[in-house]
């Protein structure tokens, strides 16, 4: 399976001549909406969620009933996922995982709904949260930037998912110097080997 990052929080996973998008919005590259067979969204925030672009690819979408709404002149096509609940998207096994979104301020509470996705039990990407699968996965996701983001937490999330690397997403907000940080800082305290791609680049998963 090939793992390609694009801007922010977006990737796109390809396996048998498919592709599975993640999170495509409105960071993300033209690229990025040229072709998917199945589209899988964690959140409504527009960084996760391109409403107009993602209308213009004809493919399936799994989300929460909150990007499901934004998404009802889409029809059928838009399938409502929760916690716990497995499903297949274009070939590819996922798994859902959590309800809530990061609280960004405690007098703001839960800002939405917030489903991670834990794809072929290999690949998971927690959207904007730091909620945790329930078991070992070969690449984790790992936000490192963002209005909710904290370091601690972020590390101890690294350290309490077993992998066999972790990849740092949710990054727009980042210079290249605090790039540099939290590749080092994931690096060394997550206990897990660091991969830091630039947007486009790829890794294969094995």
């Amino acid at each position: 399976m090939k793992l390609t990052k694009f801007a922010h929080a977006c990737v796109r996973l390809e396996k048998d001549g498919k592709v599975l998008l993640v999170d495509p919005g409105t960071f993300s590259e033209d690229a990025v909406f040229e072709r998917a067979d199945a589209i899988l969204v964690t959140h409504e925030h527009p960084d996760h969620l391109d409403v107009e672009r993602l209308k213009l690819l004809d493919a399936p979408v799994y989300t929460n009933a909150g990007v499901a709404a934004q998404l009802a002149d889409l029809g059928d096509r838009v399938s409502v996922v929760a916690d716990g609940q497995s499903f297949e998207a274009a070939g590819f096994a996922v798994r859902a995982y959590g309800k809530d979104h990061a609280v960004i301020l405690p007098e703001l509470g839960v800002p939405c709904e917030n489903v991670g996705y834990l794809i072929e039990d290999a690949v998971y990407h927690p959207g904007d949260s730091f909620t945790q699968p329930d078991r070992q996965v070969h690449t984790n996701l790992v936000p490192i930037s963002g209005p909710w983001f904290s370091l601690p937490p972020a590390i101890e999330y690294a350290r309490a998912i077993t992998s066999e690397q972790t990849i740092g997403i949710h990054d727009g907000l980042l210079s290249p110097i605090g790039l540099g940080m939290m590749k080092r800082w994931l690096g060394e305290q997550g206990g897990r080997p660091y991969l830091g791609l630039a947007p486009g680049e790829s890794t294969e998963l094995n």
